[in-house]
């Protein structure tokens, strides 16, 4: 094992690509939370809707996120990733846009999704494109860096999201991302190369992405209808029925497809399975949560949007910061324990809530260990599980591995938002966040089981070492 390879450096150009990769997650990653503090205003705007129909400007955004994401890492790697990665921003530009002037809320829905069909093609290849720049010793630090900008998004999403609501409107919200779009794509001319890893000429599996978005999406309306419709209704039953179906189907026909969306040869190595089964458990709660908070404080604790936007922000902040601490750990010490101990400190900090939630505000004593136990927990973790699974996948298939990753990441978001939303009902009782809490309590405390288990049936060699330098 050469002991020199963690002090490999790292060129002034790969850290350029570095920061217009991460600036892309920053715009998937700040329209995703900044939403959650919208919702109220478009509720308000839209106010014929029901709150159910409402819930889909943000599930829509990750249905079609999490459809969309394996399609885009194959054409990442196939047809270029930068040139994917460019594709991607400008159509985020102009979703941004149709998004901000949404006459309806339909509309509003329709171009959420095309954002997130967007950032489909950009999340993928902004990863992909600037791994082959770093050397194999320093990847976990590049992938925990990329990951810090999801969070660090999200950070500042709440408090630009309150202070916009407070001054304009929520259509400013979206409206902002375009052009910050077309300068990360202007930037990725200068300080991105152009790569590919799958040279193949099969046609790629189209169909698929069909198949995916309908097993999703039935699987949300069963979840956000059951309560209206009765969780044991033939119409709750018969619409998660065929989400399983078409779910099977999917994955028969990516076993079969000389060019499938999904890779499911990948899932056969014991680090993606585990890391991916981990991740969706994880992101069930780690996503939907931010939009149970703060419905929380505004509606229980009376708090005004800019003071629910700070309030939130500590979470964002620590998850930001733990993050790059995270991947210094993991080139030192290995993925195991940054894994275990980080999806702890989250599952922690959601039973925090469930027993010191009170309609009395208490912020320090009662929100903020919460909220910052939380972020804390995620940044370990999360990127964590990410590197650890790119780390036994061959280079030319980054591109789909991340998009995997990140697609079970969106798909956990949906059903943790229509379970939440599902659970929450129309009352702001201390009952129904409570029962919604232990909700997330449970997907996050699998999330740690799944990898305290799977590190420990790995051999402990494959389970704590960093990325391999071969």
């Amino acid at each position: 094992m050469n002991s020199t390879a963690p002090t490999e450096e790292i060129s002034a150009k790969a850290w350029k690509a570095l920061a217009v990769s991460a600036f892309g997650y920053v715009l998937f990653g700040f329209n995703s939370t900044a939403t959650n503090l919208a919702f109220g205003d478009i509720e308000e705007t839209f106010s014929q809707a029901s709150e159910a129909t409402v819930s889909w400007v943000a599930s829509a955004f990750f249905i079609a996120s999490a459809a969309f994401l394996p399609l885009g890492g194959r054409l990442a790697d196939r047809m270029g990733r930068r040139k994917i990665f460019g594709i991607g921003l400008a159509g985020f530009a102009v979703s941004s846009v149709l998004s901000a002037i949404a006459p309806t809320v339909w509309i509003l829905i329709a171009a959420r999704a095309f954002q997130a069909a967007s950032g489909a093609l950009v999340i993928p290849a902004s990863l992909s494109m600037i791994l082959p720049e770093f050397p194999a010793s320093r990847r976990s630090r590049a992938v925990a860096t990329w990951s810090a900008a999801g969070p660090l998004a999200a950070a500042l999403a709440p408090s630009s999201a309150a202070f916009l609501l407070g001054v304009t409107s929520w259509r400013w919200v979206y409206a902002l991302s375009a052009p910050l779009a077309i300068i990360s794509l202007v930037l990725s001319f200068f300080f991105v190369q152009e790569s590919r890893g799958d040279e193949s000429t099969e046609r790629l599996d189209i169909g698929g992405t069909f198949l995916a978005i309908g097993a999703i999406s039935l699987l949300i309306v069963g979840i956000s209808q059951g309560s209206a419709w009765g969780w044991t209704s033939w119409a709750t039953i018969l619409v998660i029925l065929e989400s399983i179906a078409m779910a099977v189907v999917f994955v028969l026909r990516s076993m079969r497809h000389p060019a499938p969306l999904l890779n499911i040869s990948l899932f056969r190595i014991p680090e993606v399975a585990t890391a991916n089964i981990a991740n969706f458990c994880y992101s069930v709660t780690s996503m939907a949560i931010w939009l149970l908070w703060p419905l929380w404080l505004g509606r229980v604790w009376g708090y005004e949007p800019v003071k629910i936007g700070l309030a939130i922000t500590a979470g964002p902040l620590c998850a930001g910061a733990s993050t790059v601490l995270g991947g210094r750990a993991v080139e030192r010490f290995g993925h195991r324990w940054p894994m275990i101990v980080g999806s702890a400190i989250s599952t922690c900090a959601v039973l925090w809530s469930i027993f010191m939630f009170d309609p009395e505000p208490n912020y320090w004593l009662r929100f903020f260990p919460v909220v910052a136990g939380f972020g804390i927990g995620w940044g370990m973790s999360q990127p964590s599980m990410n590197s650890w699974a790119l780390g036994t996948v061959p280079m030319e298939f980054y591109g789909e591995a991340n998009a995997a990753f990140n697609a079970l990441r969106n798909i956990g978001a949906a059903v943790g938002i229509a379970g939440g939303l599902a659970l929450l009902g129309p009352a702001d009782e201390l009952l129904f966040y409570t029962r919604a809490n232990i909700f997330f309590a449970v997907w996050v405390a699998a999330a740690c089981i799944t990898v305290t288990i799977g590190t420990w049936l790995l051999h402990p060699g494959r389970a704590n070492q960093g990325r391999p330098t071969s």
